[in-house]
């Protein structure tokens, strides 16, 4: 029997990014979605994310930055993040495993299956971001027995086929389509569109059909939103899905 799945990720408290793509979900009629985590930090509604959340039931998982708020991790943004929550919300962030598998047929974690802030298709190089060949991603998913394997993380939305018959997806991020990274080196991750993302999965016994999805809203108002709260970099991510060039790696 044909069942179909919503896979989203990466909401980072983009309330009308959430709103838009849980009524695109609703209007498919699709009734399970599986959600990859990284759910309210960043420069728009944490607690307004929290809420909508709590009024749609889903399969969540914790993210990285879902940890770190529990941490209090020193990070720039945390503090406003941290007020806004609610105890009800940082209490239900205390609830979510790191993975979780549905059906038998996913494994989902955040970042990898052993890190919430590792990339698990995205090696980064001193010369950008590239994807792991075949046999690496075999190695790395090795492990796991169930055939498609979600992954968030770094917001850039793909779909991965194995030699060995797996599928690994990134569903892309429902609220911040691009973002500056810095660690080991300096790199960007963009998904080149400013709309809301997330994927639908179809699976009929062996069949397995994968949609992404690409949401219209209002970006506009949401990287006016980050802008009022004080993050030029947040507006112009969500207003472009790319990096300003003032911003790019050299």
């Amino acid at each position: 029997m044909r069942k179909q799945y919503a896979i989203i990720s990466d909401i980072h408290g983009n309330s009308l990014a959430l709103l838009a793509v849980l009524k695109d979900i609703k209007a498919r009629n699709i009734d399970t979605i599986i959600n990859l985590g990284d759910h309210f930090f960043g420069a728009l509604e944490p607690e307004s994310v929290a809420q909508i959340l709590r009024e749609n039931p889903m399969l969540c998982i914790s993210g990285n930055t879902d940890r770190e708020i529990l941490e209090n991790a020193d990070k720039e943004g945390m503090e406003r993040v941290q007020s806004e929550l609610s105890s009800t919300s940082k209490q239900w962030l205390q609830t979510l495993p790191g993975t979780a598998t549905c059906d038998g047929v996913f494994f989902a974690c955040h970042g990898t299956p052993v890190s919430d802030d590792d990339y698990l298709l995205e090696q980064v190089k001193p010369e950008g971001v590239f994807v792991y060949p075949d046999e690496e991603l075999i190695k790395r998913t090795a492990p796991i027995k169930e055939r498609i394997i979600l992954c968030g993380h770094s917001h850039v939305n793909r779909v991965i086929y194995l030699s060995n018959d797996k599928v690994i997806l990134n569903p892309g991020s429902v609220g911040l389509p691009a973002y500056l990274g810095n660690g080991e080196h300096y790199f960007a991750m963009e998904s080149m569109s400013p709309h809301a993302k997330y994927a639908i999965v179809s699976v009929d016994g062996e069949a397995v059909s994968i949609e992404q999805v690409l949401c219209a809203y209002n970006w506009h108002q949401a990287s006016a939103n980050a802008r009022n709260n004080g993050n030029e970099k947040w507006a112009h991510y969500l207003l472009h899905g790319r990096m300003p060039k003032s911003l790019k790696p050299a």
